[in-house]
């Protein structure tokens, strides 16, 4: 039995441009389409070292300065391009690129 709780977590349709060869058709319609986005190719500035570092905090509680302000919550996973963090009854999707500085628990990081 489907629940309302499961129905707001079903994934919902991606409005996306028309594809021609794998490039937007310019000029056409943009329309939903279900399931997984269309391929796509997408460029992000990666820092190894933040990022190798945002990820020994999994699972631990973190505070973030962004350039939109204080965020404090649990780092609940870590990709290449954002962090999430969950607080209270919500998840927080954040570009790395929008990070200023970290807090976490005491951390040595010579093994």
């Amino acid at each position: 039995m489907t629940t309302n709780k499961d129905r707001n977590r079903s994934q919902k349709p991606i409005d996306q441009p028309g594809y021609v060869n794998q490039m937007p058709a310019f000029h056409s319609q943009i329309y939903p389409i279900t399931g997984v986005p269309q391929p796509n190719e997408y460029v992000t500035h990666l820092d190894p070292v933040f990022v190798q570092h945002l990820s020994r905090h999994q699972g631990q509680e973190i505070a973030l300065m962004t350039t939109a302000g204080r965020i404090e919550g649990l780092n609940a996973g870590v990709a290449v391009d954002h962090i999430q963090i969950n607080v209270e009854d919500r998840s927080l999707h954040i570009r790395i690129s929008q990070i200023i500085y970290f807090e976490g628990p005491l951390a040595s990081y010579r093994e």
